[in-house]
């Protein structure tokens, strides 16, 4: 039986091969099962896929940490695959919240989890780096002493449009990594020469964002860059909900039902269902 410690192995093992592994997000159970049976290398939760599941907006705190950590575990139980964990800011400012949720995230069995620098609040969105250095390393010291190989993805959510908003980006996350992050993740980063130049001065596995418009890099491209892991985010969530809301509109403005002929292979996601022994 796998347990929680030999898939926070695995897990931390994927990153110390430097071979860009993909890491798709499902958004409940069903979309988990489907991807543990197409076998995958692992799994991540997606805080803005899981809110819209629930009928809210992403980043609003409205999905509160017994919400996310709950959802994690679900998805945890419909996997032999490691899960990391998308857990926001950590659900609250303090670096004591931020280690309450990384003290639940190893409980629930998590292999991994990411912590944002994000504030929620969109008039004041991005903490002083001091203070997200300070929860970082919070964060840090508890899974130091509760599960040293579980890994810990420190995220700089600034943009990165200008130079000066790259270089930013790259003086946090080597703060970041400073502070004993395991890996270092800023999903504004989507052009290769940006992506190149974080991984030339940040010296840490890295995630990148996949799953959304207009990123034509390929996972080889990636793997060949140097990147360490591929993230889909609410990539998969969209396209899922996208396709429901085309269709209803098909059949609410069209009065035809033409859009099911859309549904190439639309039982087979079945076979990875749970089924009656």
């Amino acid at each position: 039986m796998l347990t929680a410690a030999s898939r926070r192995a695995a897990f931390k093992a994927l990153h110390e091969n430097g071979r860009a592994f993909l890491m798709p997000n499902p958004f409940d159970i069903g979309s988990a099962r489907v991807l543990n049976g197409m076998r995958f290398d692992a799994l991540a939760t997606s805080s803005a896929g899981y809110a819209w599941t629930q009928g809210v907006r992403d980043a609003e705190g409205l999905i509160s940490r017994d919400d996310a950590l709950g959802h994690a575990a679900d998805i945890i139980s419909a996997t032999s695959l490691p899960v990391n964990g998308d857990l926001e800011n950590g659900f609250g400012h303090s670096p004591e919240d931020v280690v309450e949720t990384v003290k639940g995230a190893i409980e629930v069995g998590l292999a991994g989890c990411s912590i944002e620098d994000y504030t929620t609040n969109p008039q004041d969105p991005i903490y002083p780096l001091e203070e997200a250095v300070e929860r970082i390393k919070a964060a840090v010291d508890a899974k130091n002493r509760l599960a040293t190989d579980f890994v810990l993805t420190a995220r700089s959510e600034g943009p990165v449009k200008t130079q000066h908003e790259l270089d930013e980006t790259i003086k946090r996350l080597n703060a970041f990594v400073e502070a004993g992050a395991d890996c270092v993740y800023a999903p504004q980063l989507k052009e290769k020469d940006q992506i190149s130049a974080v991984l030339a001065a940040v010296k840490a596995p890295m995630n990148v964002l996949a799953g959304r418009k207009n990123f034509h890099l390929t996972r080889k491209e990636l793997a060949d860059m140097g990147v360490a892991r591929v993230s889909i985010g609410a990539g998969l969530a969209r396209i899922a909900l996208g396709a429901f809301v085309a269709a209803a509109e098909d059949m609410k403005d069209g009065g035809a039902f033409g859009c099911f002929d859309r549904a190439q292979g639309m039982s087979d996601f079945e076979a990875f269902m749970k089924a009656r022994p």
